[in-house]
């Protein structure tokens, strides 16, 4: 069992993001900060803060992981609801200011964002938008593309029917509604978001031949891309998509492609694995 802070930060407009510090005995200036994805939370994956955490103190790394607006399904905001189906993706900008805002002022000074699955998604549209300078690194893992997944999952007949269904609703306006395909609730505004090539969440478009990764391609400190070899929501084997992601990153000033033998989405069972290299690619990076 490993101790860790409670704490809490708020946005810029306003939203309490709950979350965990695991601050080492001996600080160095160096913070992991971790963004969780879609449905998921600040104490989701425990096994994986245990064993990540751990190793990071072991360094001198301050290990902090916050919620998101979108954490859960559907979470209470204070001006209405938010949570994966009601969250508006652009605002996490607000979030992961907040969230590097809080180790930059317990005096961090090297920031390291770690994103998971739609959390990879944020990182990468904060950075392009920001151009945030305190960040030293960037790790991106289980970065899958969010419509070839649902495709993958749901199959094409039924993306297409809940495609026309949210666009049905949005057009009366009725964009807040939720409904259900396949055991997922949405709304129809955050199932568009979601699943609309070239929308602000598309932020890894390897389904599309000719698209110009724009926020990728804008990524210039040292990056790692990190998937496991059997993640569900790939299309092609994982040591093919990182050489996608390498080609589209000619402007990091590194690169890093690292693939978890037996690691599905969630790296659940290979959390060992997994600590490990990312604690490798934070001393090549930082440390």
């Amino acid at each position: 069992m490993i101790p860790v802070l409670l704490t809490s930060i708020k946005t810029r407009d306003g939203v309490t993001l709950d979350g965990i510090y695991m601050p080492p005995k001996r600080k160095s200036k160096t913070a992991l900060i971790w963004v969780h994805g879609l449905t998921s939370s600040f104490y989701s994956s425990q096994k994986l803060i245990s064993e990540l955490s751990s190793r990071c103190q072991k360094l001198g790394i301050g290990y902090f992981k916050f919620n998101s607006r979108g954490h859960d399904i559907v979470a209470r905001g204070p001006k209405g609801l938010l949570g994966t189906v009601f969250e508006k993706f652009e605002d996490c900008i607000f979030d992961i200011r907040a969230m590097i805002n809080e180790a930059w002022r317990i005096g961090y000074k090297n920031i390291i964002l770690a994103g998971h699955s739609t959390g990879a998604n944020k990182i990468v549209y904060y950075m392009w938008k920001t151009r945030d300078s305190r960040m030293k690194s960037i790790l991106l893992l289980g970065s899958a593309n969010d419509i070839v997944a649902e495709i993958k999952r749901a199959g094409r007949k039924e993306f297409n029917k809940t495609m026309r269904l949210a666009k049905k609703l949005a057009a009366r306006k009725d964009a807040s509604l939720l409904f259900s395909s396949r055991g997922y609730l949405y709304s129809a505004k955050r199932c568009l978001s979601l699943y609309t090539p070239g929308t602000a969440e598309d932020t890894f478009p390897y389904y599309r031949e000719y698209t110009d990764w724009r926020a990728f391609k804008s990524m210039r400190v040292p990056l790692a891309v990190i998937i496991g070899s059997r993640d569900e929501c790939l299309d092609r084997p994982a040591k093919k998509l990182i050489e996608i992601f390498e080609k589209n990153a000619p402007n990091a000033k590194s690169f890093s492609g690292i693939v978890i033998k037996g690691a599905n989405h969630s790296f659940r069972g290979k959390e060992k694995e997994l600590s490990r290299e990312i604690i490798k690619f934070i001393k090549r990076a930082v440390v």
